[in-house]
């Protein structure tokens, strides 16, 4: 059965769906040369304890699943498979990371994902 939203409700999912939109923006922005993917990971969390929101991939863990996620942002980077944990990796001219951010703001649930190029494309 498909639930359909109410007009409130569609409205109080905007902010978050803002929130996620609003932190890509800047995660993007923040994805130059030189940049590590745990700075990027650190930004994305100073900005979920400045919003008041949760992140979803936190604490995340999957039955498939080692151990739960411990990142705000999945990374990926070039070919690497979707989905992966921010690292200890300095971002290169021509690099083409994906990120993708997911947080839950006043109940609701925005995730939505981009990918960048760094540098000279």
């Amino acid at each position: 059965m498909i639930e359909l939203k109410t007009p409130r409700e569609i409205d109080e999912m905007r902010a978050a769906g803002r929130f996620v939109a609003a932190t890509l923006t800047e995660l993007v922005a923040a994805s130059k040369v030189g940049v590590n993917l745990l700075a990027l990971d650190a930004l994305a969390a100073q900005l979920i304890r400045r919003a008041g929101a949760m992140s979803c991939y936190v604490d995340y863990h999957p039955s498939f699943g080692a151990m739960p996620f411990g990142k705000m942002l999945c990374t990926s980077v070039n070919d690497a498979a979707l989905h992966g944990l921010p690292h200890d990796y300095a971002l290169k001219d021509g690099d083409v990371p994906s990120l993708d951010f997911a947080a839950s703001v006043d109940g609701w649930v925005a995730d939505s994902a981009v990918t960048v190029i760094v540098g000279t494309p």
